[in-house]
């Protein structure tokens, strides 16, 4: 996607949020609109859902006796399971979606009249969240072309009948060309689907979760402000004479209270973000969790270059949320020791006392945690991926 072409930081912002929209709407959810409607599109996307699900359980009863096929064919459960929770979450909680994107757009439209350090701030998260989706973007793509071309490669090298998906369509053998040309499409059109599917559902995701990354920078600006109003405070006693009173109270006052206030509207949205897709991207990181070890359980005894391909996916698709479940931790870092370097010893008692119920407010963070016990992030995926590779070496030597 091409920068947008918008001068301010607001409009950049709501170009971005209709584009995100564009797309989730064409899998039939329309976030930004008032009222969501069903369409053909939306039906169609709840057709393609069923029809992996239906064809998926059939092909995983179906196994004669080989568990091993059974492994194979649900493989792709962990994809179908996270990809309904993305769609079931746009569809559900569409007016909270909604809300949100609406509130960080007011609050685009107020600050990017402040001054330019302000609006410099906002267009730099822009420019973030620009790289956060080219990236996501480019990661998709790579994995969702090798899993559509290698088994057209294969085809063209020695006639291999590799599938796309891991199941069979009763009715289609594979053997003929018909049969394996006709399921190569049907399985064509899902990952299609799915692949624009889980793009467009992170796209959104983003969206809220990187605000939580400019709201911080905006808070360390209006701490930055309050700072240089005190130091000035400091610099005016060494001049005066002891006991005279220092001017500028109200500035102070105004200041402090702007700085607190920001701090509970950044609490409160992290809070809301959290509520809103702390489900949806636990669902993702342990539907990814099962099929990596689906992938190491089946390539035991010999590589399977399908499930191979599928753990790229599904390796990457789990760290897309823990590397911002990183960012976000630092990010929560970063508020505390800002607010710790505040020059409290400058204050009066008073603001002393409001001042110190922010300082531990931020001590205790609204992290995004798995199954309200694991903090999402980079740390936590090894961990799960360690844990993986410890009970398939222990199924291996079972």
């Amino acid at each position: 996607m091409s920068n947008p072409v918008s001068t301010t930081p607001a409009n950049r912002f709501c170009d971005l949020a209709k584009y995100i929209n564009s797309l989730t709407d064409l899998l039939g959810v329309d976030i930004l609109a008032p009222v969501l409607k069903f369409n053909y599109r939306t039906w169609t996307t709840i057709f393609a859902i069923i029809n992996f699900t239906v064809f998926t359980i059939y092909s995983i009863v179906d196994n004669g006796g080989d568990w091993l096929v059974s492994l194979k064919a649900g493989l792709m459960i962990g994809g179908v399971t996270h990809g309904t929770a993305k769609f079931l979450t746009c569809i559900v909680r569409q007016k909270d979606m909604r809300s949100l994107t609406l509130f960080t757009q007011d609050i685009y439209d107020e600050y990017e009249k402040r001054n330019p350090s302000y609006s410099s701030t906002l267009d730099a998260n822009i420019d973030r969240l620009l790289r956060f989706m080219k990236g996501i973007g480019y990661g998709y793509m790579v994995t969702n072309f090798l899993m559509v071309f290698t088994p057209l490669a294969m085809f063209a090298y020695n006639d291999s009948r590799m599938t796309v998906l891991m199941y069979e369509i009763p009715g289609l053998p594979i053997q003929k060309n018909f049969g394996y040309f006709l399921t190569f499409l049907i399985h064509l059109l899902t990952i299609c689907v799915r692949g624009f599917g889980f793009y467009a559902g992170d796209l959104f995701v983003m969206l809220g979760l990187t605000q939580i990354l400019t709201f911080s920078d905006i808070l360390k600006l209006k701490i930055k402000e309050l700072n240089s109003v005190l130091k000035l405070k400091e610099e005016k006693r060494a001049l005066l004479p002891v006991g005279e009173q220092i001017g500028g109270e109200e500035d102070r006052q105004r200041l402090l209270i702007e700085m607190i206030k920001w701090h509970q509207l950044f609490t409160d949205y992290c809070q809301r973000v959290n509520n809103l897709y702390n489900p949806l991207i636990t669902t993702q990181v342990l539907a990814m969790a099962y099929e990596i070890l689906a992938t190491f359980c089946i390539n035991l005894n010999g590589l399977h270059v399908p499930s191979a391909i599928n753990f790229l996916l599904a390796a990457y698709c789990m760290s897309v949320y823990c590397v911002m479940g990183t960012q976000i931790e630092f990010s929560y870092d970063e508020v505390y020791e800002n607010i710790f370097n505040v020059s409290w010893y400058e204050l009066s008692g008073e603001q002393r006392k409001i001042f110190g119920m922010t300082l531990r407010e931020s001590q205790s963070p609204h992290n995004i945690k798995l199954l309200g016990v694991w903090s999402l992030s980079v740390r936590t995926a090894l961990q799960i991926i360690k844990l993986i590779y410890s009970a398939s070496m222990l199924m291996k030597r079972g």
